[in-house]
């Protein structure tokens, strides 16, 4: 009998593979059959040592991770800002990229962890429609996001913008429409504010299913930013999405390598660094670009999201 895997690809360069490796050792810890997951990394370069890490860390698992290179070079013009790299820009070739027999994946950024069973991701029905993905609720509730999305995107009150960092794709879809091309045409002719994430929304404006925040809760969602509360569908969503995380996404500026042991903020970060081949690696790891910032805002808005969800849970 043929093994059907449940494909899950990341995109990294030598940077961001030990994360990647995180990433992959949480969705493996978490799932009943880890050996039926099946890793893709777009790669960016990664330097030999660090691909024989990442082998060794989902081995162990009994799981496979395949590199597939890409053509990084084509993407050098394409609008970066923070920490964004061009390798946000390679999920736009997967289906061209990955092998014709695979015709479902699952996108995710390094930054996140998986913390419930992929499985229930992966069995998602995408009801004829091109990707499922999360709400993000963090611009949705931003008067001056929606505002900008509205000009930009052709949004309209009412419209639901999803965030690119974990995406389920039928790649027969995008095959068959040549979805990433559409893509990669819009964001190169625009420098979109949210680089690649305003592309895709602006392709698949209305045809995408929407998931239950659980699967990418990032920070405003985790935090329960003031202006999430203030608004009742997003903060009921919101609250019953904290009491059973299945991805908490690090999206934006603070990351939890960056930062030493903080069981409020990054220690299930640390938990499955120590599983993996990279668990020796000097920690931690600021990103040279930044300045350091102090963690204790970030802490203090996690303690008060407690509060609050406890208040209107």
């Amino acid at each position: 009998m043929k093994r059907i895997f449940i494909n899950v690809v990341f995109a990294s360069d030598s940077n961001y593979a030990q994360h990647a490796a995180v990433a992959m050792t949480s969705i493996l810890a978490n799932t009943k059959a880890p050996e039926r997951v099946a890793f893709y990394l777009l790669d960016d370069n990664v330097a030999d040592e660090v691909k024989r890490k990442m082998v060794q860390t989902v081995e162990q698992f009994g799981s496979v991770i395949h590199f597939v290179a890409v053509d990084a070079e084509r993407f050098n013009d394409f609008y970066v800002s923070a920490q964004l790299s061009r390798a946000a820009y390679f999920r736009l070739e997967m289906a061209k990229l990955l092998p014709e027999t695979v015709h479902k994946a699952v996108y995710m950024d390094c930054d996140l962890l998986v913390l419930d069973d992929i499985q229930q991701l992966w069995d998602v029905n995408l009801d004829g429609k091109p990707l499922a993905a999360v709400p993000d609720f963090g611009i949705m509730a931003s008067h001056k996001d929606w505002k900008e999305k509205k000009a930009h995107l052709d949004m309209r009150d009412g419209d639901l913008y999803f965030n690119s960092g974990m995406l389920v794709l039928d790649l027969i879809l995008w095959r068959e429409y040549d979805y990433g091309q559409q893509v990669e045409d819009v964001a190169a002719s625009h420098n979109f504010r949210h680089h690649d994430q305003d592309a895709l929304n602006f392709v698949f404006h209305n045809k995408w299913v929407d998931l239950p925040i659980r699967w990418n809760v990032i920070p405003p969602v985790w935090q329960l930013f003031t202006k999430i509360l203030r608004n009742k569908t997003m903060r009921e969503r919101s609250i019953e999405a904290r009491k059973n995380m299945a991805v908490l996404h690090y999206a934006g500026g603070y990351k939890p390598w960056e930062y030493k042991r903080e069981k409020a903020f990054n220690a299930r970060y640390y938990d499955y660094l120590e599983q993996t081949a990279f668990k020796d690696v000097e920690m931690p790891q600021m990103d040279p670009r930044k300045k350091r910032r102090s963690l204790s805002r970030q802490l203090q808005r996690i303690k008060l999201a407690n509060f609050w969800g406890k208040c209107f849970g």
